[in-house]
């Protein structure tokens, strides 16, 4: 039986390691923390379809509703909301023809607190949303069911190798053998890639996560604006995503965003703070997924990518095809690693 290796217990790792386990194979599952204490811990959850054509990640997005929709069926356990998105953020409003945007009237039937709708707004009415840490533990769960084998707090040391085929990993507890060693334990990859003389360019992108308590149910969908993007979680709290500031202030962001929520939404007087993080989401230097063995170097393989949520359905399933039959002609060819690496060999 095949064994695979899968480094980073985060969203797309647990969705790969049960795409593996309900194919019969072998997983290992490692993380240096715990499941999700990465930048899934952090992450919004919004399965976000809408995007350009030309988006270089528009074939996972357009695939993504049905995959998650495919993962409820088989795992009942699994919860999606699907809301639908209201945008009307410059970005979202730019990108649709007319015809595609709701007028105010339409607006409030969909979003009644909102005390001042825009004038226009697209919604989304396939989008929906997952809390990332319990999708993660859902996902690693019924993988573990199906026989894989989860080490948490258990960090990486370095690859085992013949010549430049890596046959396992090394950790504290000893070597551990694999037919394949995947990775997708997002900024993680870098060190580990450096270390057997490979650089792949991946970029830290921070972003604030926050967390309000509510008496009140104010809001119907996820609401994407210039003012405010939230929803709501499954026990009625508010989610909320902002951009990480230049002055590195997020006390201020959160004092900011409770205001406009309070100004912005009816019955919003009773929202307080909960609680706020900072994820650390990677993203390729070039803005496109990585999915892919790399060049020279046999037994690895790499997935990383942001959006990582809305996409980890897709991906498990794409990969999870991949590391058993060699090649999946799914997965286009701008997505490989090998576009970095054809100037690199390994040491």
């Amino acid at each position: 039986m095949k064994h695979m290796i899968v480094v980073g217990a985060g969203i797309l790792g647990a969705s790969l390691a049960y795409h593996l386990a309900n194919r019969g194979i072998k997983v290992t599952v490692i993380d240096k923390g715990h499941p999700a204490s990465g930048a899934t811990g952090s992450s919004f959850g919004w399965i976000h379809t809408t995007v350009r054509d030309d988006a270089p990640d528009a074939l996972l997005r357009c695939a993504s509703v049905m995959d998650w929709q495919r993962l409820e069926k088989e795992i009942p356990e699994l919860w999606v909301n699907w809301t639908g998105a209201l945008s009307y953020d410059d970005d979202s409003l730019k990108s649709q023809p007319a015809e595609n945007l709701l007028r105010q009237p339409e607006i409030s039937r969909l979003e009644p607190a909102l005390n001042n709708p825009p004038q226009q707004a697209y919604y989304a009415n396939h989008d929906g949303a997952v809390d990332p840490i319990e999708a993660t533990r859902v996902l690693l769960d019924k993988a573990c069911s199906l026989g894989a084998t989860l080490k948490s707090q258990t960090p990486v040391i370095g690859f085992i190798r013949t010549g430049n085929n890596v046959t396992g990993i090394e950790t504290p507890e000893g070597v551990l053998n694999a037919d394949c060693v995947v990775l997708t334990c997002g900024i993680g990859i870098t060190p580990l890639l450096n270390g057997i003389g490979i650089q792949l360019p991946i970029l830290v992108s921070p972003a604030i996560l926050l967390r309000y308590s509510t008496e009140n149910h104010l809001i119907n969908t996820l609401i994407s604006g210039h003012d405010m993007e939230v929803r709501h979680t499954r026990n009625g709290d508010i989610l909320a995503a902002e951009d990480y500031p230049l002055s590195g202030n997020t006390d201020e962001v959160a004092v900011d965003l409770l205001a406009a929520m309070k100004t912005g939404l009816k019955g919003a007087a009773s929202v307080r703070l909960l609680s706020q993080s900072v994820g650390q989401r990677p993203v390729p230097e070039d803005g496109c997924p990585v999915i892919g063995f790399l060049d020279d170097t046999k037994g690895v393989y790499v997935v990383v990518m942001h959006p990582a949520v809305t996409c980890a359905a897709t991906v498990g399933r794409m990969v999870s095809e991949e590391l058993l039959s060699g090649n999946n002609p799914e997965i286009p060819a701008s997505y490989r690693p090998t576009r970095f690496l054809s100037d690199q060999k390994c040491r």
